[in-house]
């Protein structure tokens, strides 16, 4: 079978960053949120797209991890845990060919599963970081821990999130090339006559060609570019239309979200001094990122840049935002957010303008934090682009 070694050495990276971040010793970590267990169990089941009430969790030490998934996911996850007997089950499936006897006994419900996997590493003495993502499962978690001290893991995942192995990047610039990528084919492709959908079209199929998972495709034209997060239409473009292309696509669970803005012919001078403000907030931006700067600067040099420029009155709620298992995270790029930011985090910056009635544009591209300063991870030309 073959097996995911990059992702099994990817979550164990992130295991030791979790344990890392508790600001006490923790014996076992326990988590019913589907992005923690991807993040430090390397597993993601295909079933969280298709079912938003699937259930799945962690339990992790320093030394082993257990998955609880589906009974369907026995097999794929094999990909990713070489150990049969880490994956606890639940429900009924059957696939020729697996090895069912050398992994835990199937459990009739999630629950039940999970509490057979904290049964099998949690002693008395442990102290149990938990992480759930419903109030609703600590309850049966608690009734599992045999008398073992608990506290609340999040700020763990929160900590360790917020910034990014060389591993992690290697992602997160895999998935920022796939959007550029089909950006730029849409543009190749547009011209007056050609639809929303068409260009949207080609967007979904180059990154699915490319081993990505779009998550969402914005294409807008004319008025309808000031539709900050629209399904794209059968609308044709027209000469003089603003084209705003804004994508969003995964990488074995690593994100990517980049915004690019064309014009259909060449641009009028409110079309072209409006872009360059938005353009200038955003090169701000990556101007002054670095280590030690608080978020809210950020916000607050783009802001002042836009103004500066053709919209005076220009207004945000943030100017960017974290990037890595979702696509908003921490920390959010904000008036108010007093966040210091470090060696290792992974930004979006953007300077998006919308008015209903003339049309949006954006710019949106992707940096890590380094050592001295920022590296971006999208390449693409971020000028306003002439079909």
């Amino acid at each position: 079978m073959h097996y995911r070694q990059d992702l099994q050495k990817i979550a164990q990276q992130a295991r030791e960053k979790v344990f890392a971040c508790a600001n006490e010793r923790v014996d076992v970590i326990v988590s019913t949120n589907a992005l923690h267990v991807g993040y430090i169990g390397g597993y993601r089941s295909v079933m969280l797209d298709a079912d938003r009430t699937y259930r799945c969790g962690i339990v992790s030490t320093r030394e082993k991890t257990l998955l609880i998934t589906g009974a369907s996911d026995a097999a794929p996850a094999l990909e990713v845990f070489d150990d049969p007997a880490c994956i606890y089950r639940y429900g009924e499936f059957y696939i020729g060919g697996v090895s069912y006897a050398a992994m835990p006994p199937a459990s009739s419900n999630f629950f039940a599963a999970m509490q057979a996997a904290l049964l099998s590493v949690v002693e008395p003495r442990h102290t149990v970081g938990v992480d759930v993502i419903h109030q609703s499962d600590a309850e049966p978690i608690a009734s599992a821990l045999r008398g073992a001290r608990s506290l609340d893991a999040k700020p763990f995942f929160t900590a360790a999130r917020s910034t990014k192995s060389d591993l992690e990047v290697e992602k997160l610039a895999t998935t920022s090339a796939m959007t550029e990528h089909g950006i730029q084919m849409a543009f190749d492709h547009a011209r007056a006559g050609v639809s929303e959908l068409d260009l949207s079209t080609i967007i979904y199929r180059e990154i699915i060609a490319a081993g990505g998972i779009p998550r969402f495709v914005v294409v807008t034209s004319g008025l309808r570019s000031a539709l900050v997060d629209a399904y794209a239409t059968t609308a044709k473009l027209r000469q003089g239309d603003l084209l705003r292309i804004d994508v969003g696509c995964t990488v074995d669970g690593y994100w990517a979200d980049t915004a690019r803005t064309a014009v259909v012919g060449e641009p009028t001078r409110m079309q072209s001094e409006r872009y360059a403000a938005i353009l200038d907030g955003e090169l701000a931006q990556m101007r002054m990122a670095r280590p030690g700067i608080e978020a809210s600067s950020l916000f607050r040099v783009a802001v002042d840049a836009v103004r500066r420029g053709a919209l005076a009155g220009y207004q945000r709620t943030h100017c960017g935002h974290g990037l890595g298992l979702t696509a908003h995270e921490f920390p959010s790029l904000a008036a108010n957010n007093e966040t210091v930011l470090k060696e290792g985090m992974v930004l979006c910056v953007e300077t998006p303008y919308y008015e209903l009635g003339w049309g949006g544009m954006m710019v949106e591209d992707t940096i890590l934090i380094t050592a001295d300063g920022n590296r971006p991870l999208t390449k693409a030309d971020r000028h306003l682009r002439v079909i």
